[in-house]
């Protein structure tokens, strides 16, 4: 788990399940936001039930992928409202074959919240604002504060690399327009939280990513 502050929020990073994917949660005060979590690693589980007492305790999936939705159906349970696009709702509790031995389970849940465009997120003085980048999935979104310049990429941008496009729903042309979309809003010292990998800032991301160099 890695932890640092942004003013009053705190963001912490847990990297679970065996295909490593970040979770990342962010507090202030008694409000908690939990992002794509994934798999109830332990870690996270004990962070989970330090915050059972918190008055918001909010899930959002930046996209449907069982590597980033596996601890939800617990969460659920524990009072976690949780919330994605509505694109992506059939993806939800779909584990391929190829990863059944791997700890994911297809155990269902509902989410509470539908997330949409324009949709925004406040967690002390951060607000996450919803901006949806199909391709990866059609339901792909980030989460980003342009003023604080910080952004939750999920799977649609990596720091070097881009989220796939072969999968159900997926889309390589799409996915080059969200990108194109990302590149017209960010700035270079953009703070980039992506949903594997390590972070970095955008003007970085720029000049290492060869997918975002082709556009």
């Amino acid at each position: 788990m890695q932890r640092f502050k942004l003013d009053d929020v705190t963001i912490e990073r847990f990297i679970v399940g065996t295909i490593e994917a970040n979770s990342y949660l962010l507090t202030s005060d008694d409000e908690a936001l939990l992002i794509d979590p994934g798999f109830g690693e332990d870690a996270l589980v004990k962070r989970v039930d330090e915050l059972k007492d918190y008055k918001s305790k909010k899930v959002v999936l930046t996209h449907g992928h069982f590597d980033h939705t596996g601890y939800c159906p617990l969460l659920e349970k524990k009072g976690w409202k949780i919330g994605i696009h509505p694109e992506d709702k059939f993806l939800l509790n779909r584990v391929p074959a190829d990863f059944a031995d791997l700890g994911y389970s297809d155990e269902p849940f509902e989410p509470y919240m539908t997330l949409r465009e324009g949709v925004c997120f406040n967690v002390g003085s951060l607000t996450l604002e919803v901006v949806h980048t199909p391709g990866h999935s059609p339901g792909s979104i980030c989460l980003i504060d342009l003023k604080r310049r910080i952004a939750f990429t999920g799977d649609t941008m990596f720091a070097d690399s881009i989220g796939r496009s072969d999968l159900a729903g997926g889309d390589y042309d799409t996915l080059k327009g969200s990108l194109t979309k990302l590149i017209s809003m960010l700035e270079a010292d953009t703070l980039i939280l992506s949903g594997h990998g390590g972070r970095a800032k955008f003007g970085v991301v720029k000049r290492i990513n060869r997918y975002l160099n082709e556009l």
